[in-house]
């Protein structure tokens, strides 16, 4: 995952009743199709036998708990700054990948155990069409979620969203591979094709886990904002015609928007009021890309020496 793709520029021009409508009505889907699919996988496995079958409904099982913490995540961010949290609490939203990609860690070591215990144990799978029926229910409604989410994602720029979006992703893979396992098993008649399929969506679950893992530590740890998206701040700093130099910027994501902070170089003897007027022009050109960036400029005199940070 890059780091322009994972970080989803949140420059849009949505209205924060419009962000906050999506977002909510993406982590009910979300919950709703966890909790259906937990249903109808069990009574599929219950039915069948197989364990690769119930792998994936180990997986729903961490699901719902997973798409729980979303629920709450994705509310707690969208709370306004307060007096003990001035920069808001968008951060929720890695906190809750951060917990989904060890939820998802867990699963694929439970499907692992499972599947090497059924290598050694083996078991003909039962009723097989029942089975079938199930994952190919299950693959439709996780391909209509994950557009859902991919799209709220997208405009939204929640983090929350999108690392839900790349688990129930996982989650198509897991149920194809369900699907193969189950028509093969039956067909076949050979049981080590269930388990071997079951130690496969493990490897791909512990995969997804730490792509999760990964992008969710960056915005907890303040990794910087997409490089994109600081050559486009910059570039509309010098754009300025007041504006003489650009240097000393630091970024990082706040969860739902970006934080930057930079010096402008202009000339020494401009009065203090048009120095403010210029940062407030250079600003307010900056919120027009993106209108949720919260922005700190320090003004320099041309010429001034000052110690400056030697990061490229």
């Amino acid at each position: 995952m890059s780091e322009d793709s994972a970080n989803n520029d949140p420059h849009n021009n949505l209205s924060t009743g419009q962000r906050t409508l999506l977002i909510k009505s993406a982590s009910y889907a979300s919950l709703g199709v966890a909790l259906s699919l937990v249903v109808l996988k069990a009574w599929g496995w219950q039915e069948t036998s197989s364990v690769s079958l119930l792998s994936s409904l180990a997986d729903s099982i961490l699901d719902v708990f997973a798409s729980a913490i979303t629920f709450w995540a994705v509310r707690y961010s969208l709370l306004p700054a307060d007096s003990d949290h001035r920069f808001g609490h968008g951060k929720s939203e890695g906190l809750a990948a951060l917990v989904q990609a060890l939820i998802i860690a867990g699963s694929g070591l439970y499907v692992c155990y499972e599947a090497i215990n059924r290598i050694f144990l083996p078991e003909q799978i039962t009723e097989p069409e029942i089975g079938l029926g199930v994952i190919i229910i299950a693959t439709a409604a996780t391909v209509i979620l994950v557009g859902l989410q991919r799209f709220v994602g997208k405009k939204t720029g929640s983090v929350a969203i999108s690392a839900d979006a790349a688990h129930y992703q996982t989650d198509i893979l897991i149920n194809l591979g369900v699907g193969i396992a189950i028509i093969l098993t039956s067909w076949t008649g050979f049981t080590i094709i269930d388990p071997l399929v079951g130690m496969i969506i493990a490897i791909v679950v512990l995969n997804s886990a730490f792509g999760i893992a990964n992008h969710s530590l960056k915005i907890l740890l303040d990794h910087e904002i997409p490089l994109k998206a600081r050559q486009a701040i910059e570039a509309m700093s010098l754009a300025h015609p007041d504006v003489r130099g650009f240097h000393d910027m630091k970024t990082r994501f706040g969860g739902n928007h970006y934080i930057v902070q930079f010096h402008l170089e202009m000339e020494p003897d401009i009065t203090l009021l048009r120095t403010h007027l210029i940062l407030d022009e250079v600003e307010a050109e900056i919120g027009k890309h993106y209108p949720d960036c919260e922005i700190l400029i320090h003004a320099d005199p041309l010429g001034f020496a000052e110690q400056r940070d030697n990061f490229a």
